[in-house]
């Protein structure tokens, strides 16, 4: 029974990260999606309307512990960003960032 209520929290709280993200970036919804690597598979999504501009980068299906996101091109060298599904922060160097988490997702977004 425990096990059970821990899987439906751990659940809970993966789709509540996915969520929020979604609310807080219209680029995940509404913008043009870019794959920047495919394994692991990672993409970019972003949307402009005007002067209204949101971009984030998204990995899926990472390997748990360190892993290394591919965002040449997208996020330039010294950017600092916050994975918003494990609340890290990173800088990109040389075209990635490195996370060191449990996760096999990340969401990127710049800080401001």
């Amino acid at each position: 029974e425990v096990d059970t209520l821990e899987q439906t929290q751990k659940i809970l709280r993966h789709w509540q990260k996915l969520g929020k993200f979604r609310r807080d970036h219209l680029a995940v919804g509404a913008g043009k999606h870019k794959r920047l690597s495919s394994t692991p598979y990672v993409f970019s999504r972003t949307y402009t309307d005007g002067d209204f501009r949101d971009k984030v980068v998204v990995g899926l299906d990472l390997p748990q512990g360190k892993k290394k996101l591919n965002v040449k091109g997208f996020f330039g060298d010294g950017t600092t960003l916050r994975d918003t599904y494990s609340d890290t922060e990173v800088v990109v160097r040389n075209g990635a960032v490195e996370l060191d988490t449990p996760y096999d997702t990340a969401l990127l977004e710049a800080l401001q």
